[in-house]
């Protein structure tokens, strides 16, 4: 039976309290992959008389790793995906879960949250990748909440919503010397250029979060990758959902891209159609209501967006030096690195440098 760290045990009791529903009896199926890093999932099959009690629900609580763990708690994860549930997502009905119940998202008894079962859909898988079309699928979703929250004054109002707060991010000190271990695994890996990015990228980190602070705010889910979506496996499911809004930030649209084409799409499924994705993004925007935003705004804003993006690179191959990593976090941290690397290539990145002084 698990337990949160308050030492509050999830049995009948605790989710009937929580559910407001009478709960007889309960069964807990622990759920692998997808499993998070820094939040532990499982599947409640609860059993009682009331026909308000759901089949089955997705519980997230903390995560088992003490390291996962640490990173949510300093991310604030669980304020910010409770914050996001309780607030926004209500205006997000069909492209995110259905939250049930939560925690208040930060003492040791309230990092939870009750949500709708969605696994008769399927995950994305990391390693494999998406194809343009699928990738093109998420973008039209994660376009409709870009369009909806675009320059809203209602995101001013949250405390758990951070500006531009992004894992990757890091000062040029920290970047630095993750980069010297870098060149030592990936050197004869990416191409020159690539490492050229990353080193300007690190000597012009500052002028990067600069730059991205003056476009167009809205929501970015700032963690977009296949395996936080899920998508329909037939025509009696919506098309695409968007799981894990732990590290949601007000910052510039585009982030969320350049996330997702560059971890999740394989260089030779991506080839040839960079400027067609970011197109029917551009699209997509507009046809939810975005005005006065073209689409060599969007263009530029992608190329910017890689750049900043390129540090997840050294946060995660230091992440590999973690004697404790396995095996399948290494493949996804790998595969990562090379198509993120490949990104800024492929969409001539280097050349926003030179508008940033």
């Amino acid at each position: 039976m698990p337990v949160l760290p308050s030492g509050d045990a999830i049995d009948s009791e605790w989710l009937s309290a929580h559910l407001n529903i009478g709960v007889e009896a309960l069964d807990i199926e622990p759920l692998g992959v997808p499993q998070g890093f820094v939040s532990n999932t499982m599947r409640l099959k609860p059993r009682g008389a009331s026909d308000a009690l759901p089949d089955s629900l997705i519980l997230k609580i903390d995560s088992e790793n003490p390291v996962g763990r640490e990173l949510a708690l300093h991310l604030n994860s669980f304020g910010r995906e409770v914050g996001f549930y309780r607030s926004l997502a209500p205006q997000l009905a069909s492209l995110v879960p259905h939250a049930y119940a939560t925690g208040n998202g930060s003492s040791d008894a309230g990092r939870w949250l009750l949500l709708e079962d969605l696994s008769a859909m399927a995950v994305g898988n990391q390693v494999r990748g998406v194809n343009a079309k699928d990738c093109s699928r998420v973008l039209d979703a994660i376009a409709r909440v870009h369009a909806r929250f675009w320059t809203s004054s209602a995101l001013l109002n949250h405390d758990w919503l951070p500006r531009h707060q992004f894992w990757f991010k890091g000062s040029s000190e920290t970047l630095s010397a993750f980069y010297r271990s870098f060149l030592d695994d990936y050197e004869l890996r990416v191409e020159p250029e690539a490492l050229k990015a990353i080193a300007l990228v690190i000597e012009h980190s500052q002028a990067i979060d600069a730059a991205i602070a003056q476009r167009p705010a809205t929501l970015v889910h700032a963690d977009l990758r296949v395996e936080n979506v899920l998508f329909a496996r037939n025509v009696s499911q919506r098309d695409v959902v968007l799981l894990d809004w732990g590290t949601p930030t007000r910052s510039m649209a585009a982030m969320d891209l350049a996330f997702l084409i560059g971890g999740s799409v394989p260089m030779p499924a991506r080839r040839g159609q960079l400027r067609e994705l970011c197109a029917l993004w551009h699209q997509s925007l507009r046809t939810h209501g975005v005005k006065d935003y073209t689409l060599s705004d969007a263009w530029a804003d992608v190329q910017l967006a890689a750049l900043r993006c390129l540090s997840s690179v050294l946060f995660l191959h230091n992440w590999q030096m973690d004697p404790n990593i396995t095996s399948r976090a290494m493949l996804l941290d790998d595969e990562w690195i090379e198509r993120c690397c490949a990104l800024v290539v492929e969409l001539d990145a280097l050349e926003v440098l030179e508008s940033l002084g």
